[in-house]
């Protein structure tokens, strides 16, 4: 086993070390070991400032050319976490950035039980149900944390959120945002049992997005990128809803947009719960909301 406080340079491609950082950009790499690799002096700074579980640091000294991204190295250093270093044709081979910034580190994956996620009045969750893209996970991730929403559930086969796609497109949100992962039918029994509101997003529905109270605590849902939701979801939500779309040609939006828009309504509605904005209308005129849809009684519990 590799001693990562070491001070030698490391230049050998075939080094213990390097085996294990290449087998954390693999699915059966981070599974195996319960780790994944950030890479980037934006990632390291969040995962420090949210105190993420860094098992440790490496970096190419000759690369690491910010000030910002020095200091980064020294503050882990310091606090005793340990640090090895890469030669730069090392790193370089290593790295997925289009521009090297010469630091990484591997960090724990943090998971939280779905028994132990006890949504609060005031909270929103976003969820999603076989969600296959991992850059459209990580941008529904980045989206729910600007949002104010505690977290997300991955239902089935979504994405991992740890893979490097994912973890790129999430700024560096995905250390503060709770994950849960879990199957559908745990999931409809978890959220009856917390009396939650489930907003689920479907281009079939009835109701368009803004017709329907997220009351909180509230979870939206939405479903993979190919199939939407499945019928078991569909079932246990309290509305359905509809994203309209204005231009023919179109069925639906892609999932992290739709996710961005749900995830905001419920934000808007929690800020200013008596607002009266008007109607929608198409670029025609004609009302896709009905009349003032924020003064409506919902069916369905919502």
């Amino acid at each position: 086993m590799y001693d990562a406080s070491s001070t030698s340079l490391i230049t050998d491609p075939r080094h213990p070390l390097i085996q294990r950082l290449r087998s954390l950009q693999t699915p059966k790499g981070r599974a195996e070991s319960g780790c994944y690799l950030i890479e980037g002096i934006r990632h390291v700074a969040r995962a420090i400032e949210a105190d993420a579980p860094i098992e440790h640091l490496f970096v190419a000294p000759s690369t690491l050319a910010s000030p910002l991204g020095q200091k980064l190295a020294r503050r882990l250093r310091q606090s005793g976490t340990p640090c090895a270093k890469l030669a730069p044709d090392i790193y370089r081979r290593l790295s997925l950035a289009a521009t090297p910034q010469g630091i990484g580190a591997v960090i724990r994956q943090d998971w939280l039980p779905l028994g132990a996620a006890r949504p609060s009045r005031g909270d929103c969750w976003l969820a999603a149900e076989d969600v296959q893209s991992p850059g459209n996970l990580g941008t529904m991730i980045r989206t729910s944390e600007a949002a104010g929403a505690a977290g997300i559930i991955l239902i089935g086969r979504t994405a991992d959120p740890y893979d490097p796609t994912a973890l790129r497109a999430t700024m560096g949100a995905l250390f503060t945002q709770k994950l849960v992962r879990t199957t559908a039918r745990e999931f409809a029994a978890w959220s009856t049992s917390c009396r939650l509101t489930l907003i689920g997003s479907s281009p079939s529905a009835a109701r368009d997005y803004r017709e329907v109270r997220y009351r909180r605590p509230v979870v939206v849902l939405v479903g993979g990128e190919r199939h939407g939701l499945s019928s078991e979801l569909k079932s246990a939500c309290s509305s359905l809803v509809r994203i309209p779309i204005a231009r023919s040609g179109l069925d639906s939006l892609n999932v992290a947009v739709a996710a961005g828009i749900l995830v905001y309504e419920a934000f808007y509605q929690h800020r200013q719960p008596s607002d009266d904005r008007a109607p929608l209308t198409s670029p025609a005129g004609r009302s896709l909301t009905g009349p003032n849809p924020r003064n409506q009684a919902s069916p369905g519990g919502v």
